[in-house]
């Protein structure tokens, strides 16, 4: 009861605290004697009981400060708060911004608790106003319980930033007859920029944005004992007046999102900002705990050529959440696909929109109660680690099963008939090719999954319903189709003995699945970071394409020239009950009776027609093999 009466009591001497001096700084004012005569006790000693800290330790005009009151001990909570800011005339100053659900503005400038319920911290965001000069202290009486207030123990200062606005200046210098178009589009206070230059020629080029070349690694370790989650963001490139964000959302594609923010304001001062992207593309809006955890930064600073923005997430479940708009709140066990995104800050220090080449939405999920690190532009020359793995692991497996395992299929299952008479090695020239083809396939198979091991150092995708967990699942079924595969066939029935069909069925339902899996694990590896701002998707809808079109030509083609063949009187003609496509050994007699088999079950024009369609079948696949590599080195 008496906590309620204080509070409205504060409530109206808010209606005139305005404009009040405080003498020396202390809390010598109407709303504090209001506290002290209605619980009738004095301030208690000031402990080390509770402590009040703020996202950074400067301010710049409407750059959200946020305020957190929290005690140091778990088994110590208090009941009512009253917080509010003052500049060096003893004037509250600046605006409030409600993130907690048991907090109410109080209209002279503060915040007051208004909730019977015990709790550890609240966390609250302050705004400097235009009029705001000099030091700013932020104040605080904590009401432990109805006999211990704390008055005057809790404050910190803000001292204001100097910003040089002559940073904001345009240098960008364009090469001798070149013309600059520059298109804006402001919605929300948020500007889109896009520099085209055209030089003398009439030829219309993109220039890369002036945050093309950032980089970031995000790095967030997970303390199941304190359930904190340690986020670390190291931002390569970063310039001053740009900033650099992360955002975690449920779909993958920039949009509605949770965001933290790493700022390099034009002063080279280093901020962290948490903000909610809500409907898709609206401007950001600052966001705190009542979108679930707290953010307290730990270190914000420019050091070698690289930002470092370090924060952590914690206190998910204190709170009763409120869902904004149609964000839902953060949370530690939920999967959300990572966002990255890069712009300017304008001269009030608030983000522009994202540059068209500056932004990302990966396929991957992460979580913020299991250890990550996720990487933006990254290469090897950025961050110790290599992707030159990846990319090695990559083309490998491209022309591995674009061009040599196609190839020896195609082989296998059509020129059986059309080689049967030609030989290498005292083997058929279909089977040595065939089988030359397929141990090579299976041999960099292998070594292209050695490479993506080592690059994963042993460890396997996080399972989940995601294209990253499901390539590996088909490649993994793959690749072991292809390493068995010729152990297979080293077990294979003589030709002419009965059980000879089992193992046929059984080496081709083998070979075309790990070929068909094959397809469908390179198509998912298009959606991966080192293919996806790519044509690659492309060429590999073009190689599906192909890859059904060749296989119904050859059909086409062998079962009309076969009709045909069985209409001229040649379909009971064998050699031995054994099909010349099963003949692998070079005969010991003359290879006339055999030529003269073959002539007749095989048509001139037929096998000219399959060579043709074969030399296609090759170039197509070296082309498109030649443009994934590219692709895999072009990112």
């Amino acid at each position: 009861m008496k906590i309620s009466i204080v509070f409205f009591l504060l409530t109206i001497c808010s209606l005139f605290h305005e404009g009040i001096n405080l003498s020396d700084g202390k809390f010598s004012n109407t709303c504090d004697k209001i506290v002290l005569e209605q619980y009738n006790v004095n301030p208690t000693t000031c402990s080390s009981n509770f402590i009040i800290k703020s996202s950074q330790s400067t301010y710049t005009i409407d750059e959200p400060i946020h305020v957190t009151i929290q005690s140091t001990l778990p088994d110590k909570k208090f009941v009512g708060i009253y917080l509010f800011a003052q500049d060096t005339k003893n004037i509250n100053v600046g605006s409030w911004k409600i993130t907690d659900l048991l907090i109410e503005s109080v209209s002279c400038g503060g915040l007051m608790h208004s909730s019977k319920i015990e709790k550890t911290s609240i966390e609250t965001v302050w705004y400097p106003s235009s009029n705001v000069v000099g030091d700013v202290m932020i104040k605080a009486i904590i009401i432990e319980n109805d006999n211990t207030i704390y008055i005057d123990c809790y404050n910190i200062i803000l001292t204001p930033q100097i910003i040089n606005y002559s940073s904001f200046t345009d240098e960008t210098s364009l090469e001798p007859n070149t013309t600059t178009t520059t298109s804006t589009t402001t919605q929300n206070t948020t500007t889109t920029t896009t520099l085209t230059t055209t030089s003398a020629s009439g030829n219309t080029t993109q220039t890369p944005s002036p945050a093309a070349s950032v980089s970031i690694n995000v790095t967030w370790t997970f303390n199941n004992e304190i359930n904190v989650t340690n986020v670390v963001m190291s931002v390569y490139n970063l310039k001053s007046s740009q900033w650099a964000a992360i955002g975690l959302g449920v779909k993958e594609a920039m949009g509605e999102a949770h965001v933290f923010m790493c700022k390099q304001l034009a002063n080279n001062t280093i901020v962290i900002n948490r903000y909610i992207n809500p409907n898709k593309h609206e401007h950001p809006e600052h966001a705190g705990s009542e979108q679930g955890g707290i953010l307290t930064p730990v270190q914000q600073q420019f050091r070698d050529g690289v930002v470092i923005c370090q924060f952590t997430l914690s206190n998910f479940n204190i709170e009763t959440f409120q869902q904004l708009k149609t964000i839902s709140p953060l949370s530690q066990t939920a999967s959300y696909h990572p966002l990255f995104a890069v712009g300017l800050l304008n001269s009030t220090n608030d983000p522009q929109k994202h540059f068209d080449d500056s932004h990302t939405a990966l396929s991957e999920f992460v979580q913020l109660n299991q250890n990550k690190t996720i990487l933006y532009k990254i290469n090897s020359t950025d961050d110790g680690g290599s992707l030159t793995f990846v990319r090695v692991h990559g083309v490998i497996m491209v022309f591995t099963w674009i061009l040599i395992i196609s190839t020896g299929v195609l082989i296998s299952r059509y020129f059986k008939n059309s080689w049967a008479t030609n030989f290498i090695c005292g083997k058929a020239a279909w089977f040595a090719a065939h089988r030359f083809l397929m141990s090579m396939g299976a041999i960099l198979t292998v070594l292209g999954f050695l490479f993506i091991l080592v690059f994963n150092q042993g460890s396997w995708v996080e399972k989940g319903p995601t294209r990253a967990f499901a390539h590996s699942i088909t490649g993994v079924i793959a690749i072991s189709f292809a390493f068995f595969q010729p152990f297979i066939a080293l077990f294979r029935c003589e030709p002419d003995s009965r059980f000879r069909f089992i193992f046929n069925y059984i080496h081709a339902f083998v070979g075309f699945s790990a070929f068909i899996l094959s397809i469908a694990a390179l198509f998912l590896a298009t959606y991966f970071r080192i293919l996806k701002d790519t044509k690659a998707r492309l060429f590999m809808i073009l190689w599906i394409g192909w890859i059904g079109l060749i296989f119904i030509a050859f059909e086409i083609i062998q079962s009309y020239f076969r009709k045909k063949s069985n209409e001229s009187g040649y379909s009971n003609i064998n050699v031995s009950n054994t099909t010349i496509g099963e003949i692998v050994e070079s005969p010991k007699s003359s290879t006339t009776n055999l030529t003269h088999f073959v002539q007749q079950q095989e048509n001139t024009l037929e096998r000219k027609l399959k060579h043709v369609l074969l030399a296609i079948h090759v170039l197509i696949a070296v082309i498109i093999a030649i443009m994934m590599t590219i692709f895999i080195f072009s990112t």
